[in-house]
């Protein structure tokens, strides 16, 4: 049986995660780096296993320290609401963490928050980056949820995953001043407007273009932002493929328009994922809520 862990020490473990420093999350924490030390290895033999592999610089947390750091999490979360909550404190909110790719959280975000009729109630930190980057928040405990692609290396019994929809990726261009295509297949070389080689959305079309149509399309412009993309498509800039779910009002106001390209219409596949280890009470009535919502695109 596990004894003697104290409260203190787990807070101590929220921030060394967080900096990956024992100097800073000692001064952070108020105390001495020696004393920090001491408290997280005494943590660390309460528990019978190491929470960070201290051979690595910056630290790194092991995978069993992994899975701790999200339970710390969640049972602190808990705790403080609780607390409050037994005290009587006013507006208390419970917290729920989300990393999300930043195509996705303009889309999803608005839809949760649209249907949850008491989202006042928590304080939602959605942090929008790179698909490969959530990936990482997720493995490495800093969050509760993960809105992204289909993963292979997610599908297995340490996460849980939703699918929420399909999408469409469309080759799409601006409109010219007489509202016809700017660009089209007949102007030849095509200025292309790419996603970032390593990105999901990347590969996906990079594949598609060593497939079939590499030679009609010259790359002038890269990033990993599909909002950055959509302004420099709809600016003139050149051509690109967007998600369906992103573009849906710029190709009902002819913003911008498909062009059509034998396959190349392009699939993906969204999903929401979690550990599969207890989350916070907030997170898992957020889990439940998000299954029962209708992501149909229309």
């Amino acid at each position: 049986m596990i004894q003697n862990i104290e409260l203190r020490w787990l807070y101590d473990l929220i921030v060394l995660e967080k900096y990956r420093n024992f100097t800073v999350a000692a001064d952070i924490r108020n105390i001495s780096q020696s004393s920090l030390s001491r408290r997280i290895q005494t943590l660390e033999n309460s528990l019978g296993f190491e929470v960070f592999d201290r051979d690595t610089s910056p630290l790194k947390l092991t995978e069993k320290g992994k899975l701790f750091l999200l339970h710390v999490r969640s049972l602190l979360d808990d705790f403080e609401y609780n607390i409050d909550k037994i005290k009587g404190t006013n507006d208390i909110r419970s917290r729920v963490t989300i990393a999300s790719a930043h195509s996705l959280a303009g889309y999803i975000f608005p839809k949760i928050l649209g249907n949850l009729k008491n989202y006042q109630e928590k304080i939602f930190y959605v942090e929008s980056i790179n698909v490969n980057e959530t990936v990482d928040h997720l493995r490495n405990g800093k969050c509760d949820f993960i809105a992204s692609f289909y993963d292979d290396e997610l599908m297995n019994t340490q996460f849980l995953c939703h699918k929420l929809f399909s999408a469409k990726l469309y080759l799409v261009t601006a409109p010219n001043h007489l509202g016809c295509p700017k660009f089209s297949l007949e102007d030849g070389s095509l200025p292309l407007m790419n996603y970032t080689d390593d990105s999901y959305m990347g590969k996906k079309v990079n594949k598609f273009l060593q497939e079939h149509q590499s030679h009609s399309f010259s790359t002038t412009f890269v990033s990993s932002m599909s909002i950055l993309l959509k302004d420099m498509i709809k600016g003139g800039y050149g051509v690109g493929w967007l998600p369906d779910y992103s573009i849906q009002d710029e190709l009902k106001n002819n913003e911008l328009m498909v062009i059509p390209l034998k396959n190349s219409v392009l699939s993906v596949d969204i999903y929401l994922y979690r550990s599969s280890s207890r989350l916070n009470a907030a997170s898992e009535g957020l889990w439940s809520f998000v299954k029962a919502i209708d992501w149909e695109i229309t």
